[in-house]
């Protein structure tokens, strides 16, 4: 018989929270994927929370900046438009720039092609536009 827990209460969940707040993510997203999703989201949370920001982003010694420019250009590559948008926002309020943003998507026109490194920067421009508009309000 498994046994739940609160995914809340592992060490390594903590570590990715302590983690995704020191890149500026808001860790409460891991809370409304659990709540979105019934049985399945608290593990999938807690697998968020423990592997990929308490395991994979606190792993080797690559800074976390760099981690970032990875994290951007893979998502990127892969055309997953939703997550790319929060790591966006994510690398800005780690202090990123905008032209530093940019740039991971143009160095992929020679890599990925010009379609992949256009639809980056596209969706960069949105959420460029989207935070200038909360700017205004």
């Amino acid at each position: 018989m498994l046994i739940m827990t609160d995914y809340h209460d592992s060490d390594r969940y903590q570590q990715g929270v302590e983690l995704m707040e020191s890149i500026s993510m808001n860790p409460a997203g891991m809370d409304a994927i659990a709540a979105a999703n019934g049985e399945v989201g608290e593990n999938v949370a807690r697998m968020l929370g423990e592997f990929c920001f308490g395991d994979v982003w606190t792993h080797g010694p690559l800074d976390l900046r760099t981690k970032r420019v990875i994290t951007l250009a893979t998502i990127s590559a892969l055309g997953r438009e939703r997550q790319l948008r929060g790591h966006i926002a994510g690398a800005l309020a780690q202090g990123f720039t905008r032209e530093e943003i940019q740039s991971i998507f143009v160095h992929q026109f020679a890599y990925g092609g010009f379609p992949m490194g256009l639809s980056g920067l596209q969706v960069a421009q949105e959420v460029f536009a989207e935070l200038d508009a909360q700017d205004d309000d």
